[in-house]
């Protein structure tokens, strides 16, 4: 059951901060540009009625008697120290408090539920001053930054080719795979850390057929205990494949969305091109040769899109390797920034 906000409006100067009402997501569709990025129309899909699962808190700006701007505050299932805030103000209107006065409501309507006293996050285009500027004005920080990149086919060449034995081919079901998964999720989190999950959760979450995965394969290097059985082979490194979605069916789908942004991280979905394949790519024992030769393999034929955080420290070597040789190009890259409690 959605939240009881008393209806009699808060005023900041002309501007009046009032609870959700019924046809507000479409007066907002009216004045908000559209969204620049796959990660910008999932944030926004935070403004929406208020609810308990997940626990979302709304309001609505308003300026005579016209809605000029929302901000909501909602529980992160995934990452649940931090809740996740999204403010957006019409362009017009912006620079004049209107931002700040949401913002303020949003995390007051908070208080005395689960998410009073939380941390926050919010998740912006890298190359957006003015979004920038507005959230370090509010006291939020950087955590990291995420590129998506495109690594053109043929990119690393014969990397690993000598080294066929030491792919596995895997379905997304693999034990393996996901105990891989699940290790590196955990240390490439560390500054924004997940809720504890069992091997069926990784799965589930991430590697799914529900979560859009539809191929993997391990990097398993011979070992001399092994012999001749890969499966006893360490994993260095592994790759997920995920189903493309076309772009109008992924606005539907975050435009719709009852979850939060980072219940599909793969917010990269639609911008690889029709022929590009999109991987997730992690190095186990953060070894960078190993994880070239895995990408090296799975692209020689077709492109692939990889999304990659600054603080995945051997993926982003390497992809600062393929930039640099003019081999790879950024798609888009968005900036995650957090503001902590005080004291």
């Amino acid at each position: 059951m959605a939240p009881s906000t008393p209806e009699k409006p808060s005023t900041t100067g002309s501007v009046a901060i009032r609870p959700w009402r019924d046809g507000d997501d479409r007066a907002l569709a009216q004045v908000l540009p559209d969204p620049g990025s796959p990660a910008q129309l999932a944030a926004r899909a935070l403004l929406r009625e208020p609810g308990e699962s997940p626990l979302t808190r709304t309001v609505v700006a308003v300026i005579d008697s016209v809605v000029v701007g929302a901000a909501a505050i909602a529980a992160s299932p995934a990452h649940p120290g931090r809740a996740w805030v999204h403010v957006e103000v019409a362009p017009e209107e912006r620079r004049r408090g209107v931002g700040r006065a949401l913002l303020e409501a949003a995390v007051a309507e908070a208080a005395g539920t689960a998410l009073d006293g939380l941390g926050l996050r919010t998740r912006i285009l890298a190359d957006d001053p003015v979004a920038g500027a507005f959230a370090r004005a509010q006291g939020f920080a950087d955590l990291f930054t995420t590129r998506i990149v495109l690594i053109d086919a043929g990119a690393l060449g014969s990397a690993g080719l000598e080294r066929a034995e030491d792919l596995q081919v895997i379905d997304t079901g693999s034990v393996a795979l996901t105990q891989a998964f699940a290790g590196w999720y955990e240390r490439v989190n560390a500054l924004d850390p997940a809720a504890p999950m069992s091997i069926g959760q990784v799965n589930t979450r991430f590697l799914s057929e529900a979560a859009g995965a539809h191929g993997a394969a391990l990097w398993r290097p011979d070992a001399e205990d092994a012999g001749a059985d890969i499966n006893k082979r360490p994993v260095t490194a592994f790759a997920v494949s995920y189903a493309q979605k076309r772009a109008e069916d992924a606005e539907v789908q975050a435009a719709e969305a009852s979850v939060v942004p980072e219940d599909d991280d793969r917010v990269f979905a639609v911008s690889g091109g029709e022929d590009a394949t999109e991987l997730t790519i992690g190095s186990v024992d953060g070894g960078m040769q190993d994880l070239r030769s895995l990408v090296a393999r799975l692209s020689v034929d077709t492109p692939v899109v990889v999304e990659v955080t600054d603080v995945m420290e051997t993926e982003s070597a390497l992809l600062e390797e393929l930039l640099a040789s003019g081999s790879a190009r950024i798609l888009t890259a968005y900036t995650t920034l957090v503001r902590d409690p005080q004291g």
